[in-house]
């Protein structure tokens, strides 16, 4: 292999990783329900299909109403 063979090959290789690293097929996560009284039931919870959406979203219900206090960070 000469050098003008490999500098192609090169530069081939170079151009499919960038094409392929630009794709658009990005994923688009769903938006979490309203957070309601009807919606944090935990059959209604278990109805989001994306993961990370069904973990912040039942954290959500869990803080939600008047009564739910944070507690105070430790330092240990």
């Amino acid at each position: 292999m000469n050098v003008t063979q490999l500098s192609s090959v090169a530069l081939a290789a170079l151009m499919a990783g960038l094409v392929s690293a630009c794709s658009p097929d990005i994923p688009t996560t769903k938006e979490a329900p309203t957070v309601n009284d009807e919606n944090c039931k935990p059959e209604n919870i278990a109805k989001v299909d994306d993961e990370a959406t069904r973990k912040q979203f039942a954290s959500a219900c869990l803080r939600r109403g008047p009564d739910f206090k944070a507690s105070e960070k430790k330092a240990w």
